[in-house]
């Protein structure tokens, strides 16, 4: 017996992949994010778990600029880290509208049942 979605599964549907991509894009850009990662970062020390092994976030962003052999290239991985950083945060607010999308689009599914 093969039953038809209404319109209500297919709102539920649609609002479960779109939140479910809001969070992926979430998710990726979490690593361009220069204040994520000075929170990251503060969290390590404050745990205590800083080490040469293991270094904070921000001291990963700054050893990959400083590992540049030249000036030049040290200021373009610079221009980039801050380039990523507000393309991060518009993404980031570009995912967490479509979040919202999507539970609005489950929240009238459910209510079209």
């Amino acid at each position: 017996m093969v039953t038809e979605l209404g319109t209500g599964e297919w709102m539920m549907i649609s609002g479960a992949v779109v939140m479910l991509l809001a969070l992926f894009v979430l998710w990726r850009v979490s690593r361009y994010d220069l204040v994520g990662a000075a929170w990251d970062s503060a969290w390590h020390v404050a745990r205590g778990r800083r080490s040469t092994e293991s270094p904070t976030a921000l001291e990963e962003k700054y050893r990959d600029i400083a590992g540049q052999t030249s000036v030049t290239g040290k200021a373009r991985r610079a221009a980039g880290t801050v380039i990523g950083h507000f393309v991060a945060k518009v993404l980031s607010i570009v995912a967490t509208i479509a979040l919202v999308v999507g539970l609005i689009l489950v929240g009238f599914g459910w209510y079209a049942l």
